[in-house]
């Protein structure tokens, strides 16, 4: 019995202590912990950082401030965030942890991502560098990532263009730093460059905007977005970082458990806001002569034939008033003699861009990856144009055992442009088309065949005798398309497939020492084709052409850094080389008069055309950081590059140039401050960068073959035209110094950033006039001088904070002062381009800003300083082109506000520019055309002049006043 007894006994406490082990067993087992971590307004927080105490496993918070991670019940979750005081919260026995973290102004903005990808905490910034997250890109979601950064950055300015939903974004900072250069950033992402490359652009004689490398990019897949803008700032990277560097950092993977699914879908829509602001009150018609009196003065007479109307049908709106009368209009039809209404509502349509974009994030301890797919489909204003983008990408980090980091990426997309706006001159350009309609017209009677828009309809003679399903034309103009003709039957097609790819392996060599390779591609195929069909009124032949563009580029990069504390002195550094290698393959057929009715192909043409064309390019280079700081308050950063460069003559290929800086954090340093002073740094920096704005094989006689030859035999010819190469050319050189200071006040309420710099560039590389003589035209030499200097203020603060509403509030302002000191000897101006129109153009002016407007004006007697007209009464024009403005602004900006209630969020930006001027050739033919509100005045009777009558080439002495009809 005893033993039995017993027996229980023992049994029992086995039992106990089994459930006692199982019990702490359990509770010592990873199980899923979820929560949310908020601000102090309870907006969730995204990218939160939440690690289990004392292991690397970890994840990131999603976009609505969510995160869930396995561990143990006796563990302490670490949550941090740039911006705020990281804090610490243990599990125990909760299944839900929720954080709200506190904002730490002392350490807001600590990270930023530096040049060559590299990390650094913000207090040791010497040079002004602004960090946009990549939330703020897709609020209002833009095509090109380029366009999303105007009025976001103070020195930024960013110019969109208007060619629809592929164009291309001219982003300048700190104002042109070369007067022959592209003056563009460069874009790098994930620590590798990546190509910008413009494909093509409008000239005097037309053409359309071919778009850039930022259209690939999915603004869904970025991270954030910093701009490094002083030399300092971008020294590292060398001649590419030459006009400063943008840095583009994309999301990546989280340790969770499971799988973390995020789906995106977001709708723009976009309407013409202000169509044309033209007369109404007079129709199309010409001088004539007056029937009740054949050998008087001649009348402004309407079109009383079909020929008439033809004849006038386009910028020809010099007739009498609107009457209501019944007149024949193009095709022959009598309608009212009255303002046919708005045609460009007719014309135009709601362009919208509809995107879908899902993203798959997971991972463990050791490895994560996140996989993102994207959709875009988007429509112009103008009908038949479209652009659609798929996006593809794929990243993953990790690490094996304590010592060895990696991370890759892929990013692919695929990109489709139908129907490019053709702008500039008139051929193929729709709108310049409805411009210069006949405004008693509608535009929907030049539709024609239903079927086939813009062509003549069955049944129809023209007065061009065109054949059914030819243009439909309006006017007896062949250069002025039917709008509806330019928008369905004139086509082009670009379709581009890119790969960037990146790969990082590190290896901690030591807690303090380690060593790093990386490696990334940006490769690109891209075809284009275009058509003139036949019976366009230019080329009634019509013609094909197809293009093939394939490029690559390889950065190949080392580093070897440490990063070690002796008591107070912390000393970080590294050193490196970087190989770039890039590579341009172009072929292009193209053909003329088809000889089968309608079958468009090259093969189908009378007149036949290749050309092919082939470049590479390299540079290599060896550089440097070092970054000595004292206390956390006090820090010295210097760093130099020297790049050899392969298309400079191997005399003088390369150049260093070296950047060195400081910053000082008093309010870190000294304790007797003021309370409501939260943070407070001065910071100076001096850099120098190169640039070589020269393409490849510019430097030594190269010769090209024509592609059609002669006979059945190759053609050769001088491949770099009429200026002659120059293999003494140097890289030119850019000095810059910047002096700012960083404050916050009242606990980060407030904050004001300034900062002044100054900048010159010496050596740029010009194109100098020599004697034709030697049988060209010019030849290259470093010459050009031009200096910018200017200053950025932000200021933002948070008026309102009080329960579940915030209001934040950031304003910022640049001014850029820019001249042009020199260009070649004896040259004082330098043309670059012009407008249709042909009596303006762009100009470098020495001793003037860049981009200087000059244009013919009317002459001016010197010794009276009147206007001078000839004897019929015309004015005079000027001898020589004359300064009109200047096309850059000098002041950009703007004002950011974000209103927030519990979980609703409202943005509105509004961005500026002060002080540029525009040249409108619009305006000029709508003069010239007589449909200008400007020509109302005076056109029913005389115009009073006053000035001098000139008579051969000096003007008349006496003055006169008349009244001129």
């Amino acid at each position: 019995m005893m033993i039995k007894r017993v027996y229980k006994n023992l049994k029992s406490t086995m039992l106990l202590f089994l459930w006692l082990v199982c019990s702490v067993a359990v509770l010592a087992q990873d199980r899923q912990i979820t929560g949310t971590v908020k601000d102090a307004n309870g907006a969730g927080l995204p990218g939160v950082s939440v690690v289990v105490k004392g292991t690397t496993s970890g994840t990131t918070t999603n976009a609505e401030g969510k995160y869930s991670i396995n561990a143990p019940s006796n563990a302490t979750l670490v949550l941090s965030f740039i911006g705020y005081v990281t804090q610490e919260a243990a599990v125990g026995n909760r299944g839900s942890v929720d954080i709200t973290l506190a904002e730490d102004v002392m350490q807001l903005g600590e990270v930023v991502v530096t040049a060559l990808g590299v990390e650094r905490s913000q207090k040791a910034l010497q040079s002004s560098i602004t960090k946009v997250p990549g939330m703020s890109l897709t609020a209002a979601r833009e095509n090109n990532v380029g366009n999303s950064m105007q009025g976001r950055v103070a020195g930024v300015n960013v110019t969109k263009s208007s060619s629809g939903p592929a164009g291309s974004s001219r982003v300048i900072i700190r104002g042109n730093k070369s007067i022959g250069g592209s003056n563009q950033p460069l874009y790098v992402i994930d620590g590798i460059p990546m190509d910008n490359t413009q494909f093509g652009q409008v000239g005097v004689w037309g053409g359309t905007d071919q778009g850039d490398g930022l259209t690939s990019l999915n603004p869904e897949d970025i991270e954030s977005v910093t701009v490094l803008k002083g030399a300092a700032a971008a020294a590292l990277y060398g001649s590419r970082g030459g006009f400063g560097v943008i840095n583009i950092t994309t999301k990546r993977g989280s340790n969770k458990k499971g799988l973390g699914i995020e789906f995106n879908s977001n709708y723009v829509f976009e309407k013409v806001y202000r169509y044309d602001d033209t007369q109404t009150i007079y129709g199309p018609g010409g001088l004539k002569a007056n029937p009740a009196d054949p050998t008087g003065p001649q009348i402004y007479a309407k079109p009383i034939s079909q020929l008439e109307a033809w004849n006038w049908g386009n910028g020809a709106m010099w007739g009498p008033k609107f009457d209501g009368s019944m007149v024949p209009q193009f095709d022959g039809v009598s309608r009212p003699y009255s303002y046919a209404g708005d045609n460009w509502s007719r014309f135009y349509e709601t362009g919208s861009s509809w995107t879908n974009s899902l993203a798959i994030t997971g991972g463990g301890n050791n490895q994560t990856f996140r996989f993102s797919f994207s959709d875009m489909k988007d429509t112009f204003v103008v009908p038949n144009s479209s652009f659609g983008r798929k996006n593809a990408a794929l990243s993953t980090n990790g690490k094996f055992g304590k010592k060895i980091t990696y991370n890759a990426k892929v990013m692919y997309s695929n990109e489709k442009m139908n129907n490019r706006s053709m702008l500039g001159d008139s051929p193929g350009n729709a709108p310049y088309a409805i411009y210069g309609l006949a405004t008693n017209t509608n535009v929907m009677d030049l539709m024609g065949d239903p079927n086939k828009p813009g062509a003549v309809p069955v049944g129809v003679t023209t007065p061009d005798l065109k054949s059914t399903g030819e243009e439909y034309q309006q006017a007896n103009n062949n250069w002025c398309q039917n709008p509806w003709w330019a928008a369905y039957q004139i086509t082009n097609e670009n379709i581009r497939d890119r790969f960037i790819t990146s790969a990082n392996l590190r290896y901690n060599i030591l807690d303090w020492l380690y060593i790093q390779g990386q490696i990334g591609m940006d490769y690109a195929v891209r075809n284009s084709n275009s058509l003139v069909p036949q019976g366009t009124g230019y080329q009634r032949g019509g013609s094909k052409s197809e293009t093939g563009q394939f490029q690559r580029e390889i950065n190949q990069e080392w580093t070897m850094g440490a990063d070690h504390e002796f008591g107070k002195i912390r000393v970080t550094g590294f050193v490196g080389g970087n190989k770039m290698t890039r590579e341009y393959e172009r072929i292009a057929a193209s053909g003329s008069n088809f000889n089968v009715p309608f079958f468009t192909s090259v093969n189908n043409t009378s007149s036949q055309s290749f050309s092919y064309g082939y470049s590479k390019s390299g540079i290599n280079s060896l550089f440097y950081s070092a970054e000595v700081s004292y206390a956390g308050y006090l820090y010295l950063t210097t760093t130099g590059r020297e790049d050899w460069f392969s298309v400079l003559n191997p005399a003088n290929n390369h150049k260093f140039y070296p950047s060195v800086g400081g910053s000082f954090v008093f309010t870190d340093a000294f304790s007797t401050l003021p309370e409501w002073l939260s943070f407070g740094k001065l910071r100076a920096a001096w850099g120098q960068v190169a640039t070589a704005n020269v393409g490849s094989y510019a430097v030594v006689p190269t010769y090209g073959l024509l592609g059609q030859g002669h006979l059945s035999l190759p053609m050769g010819t001088f491949a770099f035209g009429d200026n002659i190469p120059n293999p003494n050319l140097n890289p030119a050189l850019s000095s810059e110094i910047e002096f700012g200071t960083d404050l916050k006040f009242l606990n980060g309420r407030a904050g004001v950033e300034f900062t002044y710099y100054t900048q010159k560039t010496t050596d740029d590389i010009l194109s100098a006039t020599i004697s034709q003589s030697s049988g060209f035209n010019s030849t290259s030499v470093n010459i050009g001088e031009l200096t910018n200097k200017g200053i950025e203020i932000l200021v933002s603060g948070t008026p309102v904070q009080k329960g579940d509403f915030s209001w934040d509030i950031s304003v910022n302002i640049a001014h850029n002062e820019n001249k042009i000191v020199t260009l070649a000897p004896g040259v004082t101006r330098l043309f670059i381009d012009e407008p249709r129109t042909r009596n303006a153009g762009v100009y470098q002016v020495a001793g003037m800003p860049f981009g200087m407007i000059l244009g013919y004006i009317q002459k001016v007697d010197p010794a009276s300083g009147k206007k001078v007209y000839d004897a019929n009464g015309y004015p005079v024009r000027s001898d020589v082109m004359e300064i009109l403005g200047n096309g850059i602004a000098k002041v950009t900006g703007g004002l950011s506000n974000t209103f927030r209630y519990k979980r609703f969020t409202l943005d509105a930006l509004i961005d500026y520019k002060f002080g540029g001027d525009i040249y409108s050739g619009t305006e000029v033919n709508l003069t010239s055309w007589g449909l200008h509100k400007q020509t109302l005045e005076y056109r029913e009777g005389g115009m009073p002049i006053e000035g001098v009558i000139q008579t051969g080439t000096e003007p008349m002495v006496n003055q006169f006043m008349v009244r001129y009809q």
